[in-house]
């Protein structure tokens, strides 16, 4: 039976966080709403289908006031699926290097079905960078908040948000 990312319970509270997304400080709430959104939405809604919540202060209980910083990470078997998907190349039980593929699994060099260090931390943040850089815009004609920015189908999300958002710096007088 194929194991597809449909079927995955990414309902994490608790992840270990594997990237930090940083947004402008004059990124406007409801294109952070709707980036979340893509972000966690599942991979057949055009979405990445990982964990994402806000960077907490020492305490966990709220947000770290004026800071737009917010930590993604995955389920262990989104980044087995995300594995396969980037063409990741381990080595087998044989001793031969082969690309990595979900369904064979088993046959990997260190792979047991409990233990979550079969993929190193570069491997995890590489395909966590991989699925967040290959967002794409569906049926949306402009990014939430800022109706300059126009979407087009296929289009990379994250080279439209930072365009979009590095022009709303440059009209706003901000200096990076």
């Amino acid at each position: 039976m194929r194991v597809t990312l449909s079927t995955l319970d990414t309902c994490e509270s608790s992840f270990t966080p594997l990237v930090v997304i940083e947004l402008a400080q004059d990124v406007k709430d409801e294109t952070k709403e709707w980036l979340k959104n893509r972000i966690i939405a599942k991979k057949k809604d055009g979405g990445a289908q990982l964990l994402f919540r806000p960077l907490l202060n020492k305490y966990e209980k709220e947000t770290l006031e004026n800071q737009n910083l917010y930590l993604v990470g995955a389920s262990n078997v989104r980044l087995l699926l995300g594995a396969e998907a980037v063409g990741l190349v381990k080595e087998c039980t044989d001793a031969a290097m082969r690309a990595f593929t979900y369904g064979t699994r088993h046959n990997f060099k260190g792979f047991h079905d409990n233990n979550n260090d079969f993929l190193t931390m570069a491997e995890c943040q590489f395909i966590i960078k991989h699925e967040l850089e290959n967002l794409r815009a569906r049926d949306e004609k402009m990014i939430p908040g800022y109706p300059q920015a126009k979407l087009y189908p296929g289009k990379s999300l994250s080279k439209s948000l930072s365009t979009c958002i590095s022009e709303s710096a440059l009209n706003s007088g901000y200096d990076p």
